[in-house]
C-alpha cells in the first residue's frame, strides 16, 4: 500500500511539474497588441502630405523581392487557434486621437478601429485574423490580417473595401510590411488606407 501510494504521489508531482513548466513557457512567450485604423479617402485630391515624414522614416521596411511571399499559393494556410485572440480594450488603444482627427477631416472617413492581443508567431506560421470579427458589415470591409515575428515584425494584410455608396466597386490592399514596434505604419491605397500600430503587451 505504501509503495503504491508513493508511486501515485510521484506521478501526481511529475504531472504538476510538467504543467507548471508548460504554463511558464506560455507566460514567457512575448505577446503583442495589434491596433488597426482603416479609413476611406473621400476626396480624389487627398494627398499623403501628412504622412510624408512617417513614410520617409520607414523607407526600406517593405518586404524585399527575395523574401518568401506570404501570398505564395504553395504555402499552406495556418489554422487559427481554437481560442480567439482577445480584443484590445479601449484603454490600451493609442490611435483614438488620430481617428478623431480623420473624422473631422473633409478628405477622410474612418471605417473601422479595432485591435487584439496575440502571441509572437514565427514568420509564415502565423494564423490570419478575420477582420469580420471586429468591423461592422456596413463598413464594406472584409479580409484578413496576420502578424508574425522574425528578425522584424511582419504585418500581412489582405483587405477588400466595397464602398457602400458604390457597391459595384471593389478595392484591395494586399501587402506584407516589415514593422517596428511602438511606431505607426501607414499602408496606402487611392481609395482607402490603413494605419497600424504594434506594441509589446504591457504586463
Amino acid at each position: 500500500m505504501t509503495r503504491r501510494w508513493l508511486v501515485a504521489s510521484l506521478i501526481v508531482v511529475a504531472a504538476w511539474l510538467s504543467s507548471a513548466k508548460a504554463q511558464q513557457a506560455t507566460s514567457d512567450q512575448p505577446t503583442y497588441d495589434v491596433e488597426i485604423l482603416i479609413f476611406q479617402h473621400l476626396s480624389t485630391d487627398a494627398t499623403e502630405e501628412l504622412w510624408n515624414l512617417e513614410l520617409q522614416a520607414h523607407k526600406g521596411l517593405d518586404i524585399p523581392a527575395d523574401d518568401v511571399s506570404p501570398f505564395d499559393a504553395s504555402i499552406p494556410a495556418v489554422p487559427r487557434p481554437s481560442d480567439a485572440f482577445p480584443a484590445l480594450p479601449p484603454e490600451r488603444m493609442q490611435l483614438g486621437a488620430l481617428q478623431a482627427a480623420l473624422r473631422r477631416s473633409r478628405d477622410y472617413r474612418p471605417l473601422a478601429h479595432f485591435g487584439w492581443t496575440q502571441p509572437a508567431f514565427p514568420r509564415l506560421a502565423a494564423p490570419s485574423i478575420s477582420i469580420n470579427d471586429f468591423v461592422p458589415a456596413a463598413s464594406g470591409l472584409s479580409g484578413e490580417i496576420a502578424l508574425s515575428r522574425g528578425r522584424y515584425l511582419h504585418l500581412t494584410l489582405d483587405l477588400t473595401f466595397t464602398p457602400p455608396e458604390a457597391p459595384t466597386q471593389r478595392y484591395v490592399i494586399r501587402q506584407s510590411r516589415r514593422m517596428r514596434s511602438n511606431e505607426r505604419h501607414y499602408i496606402d491605397h487611392p481609395k482607402f488606407g490603413v494605419i497600424a500600430l504594434v506594441a509589446p503587451t504591457r504586463r
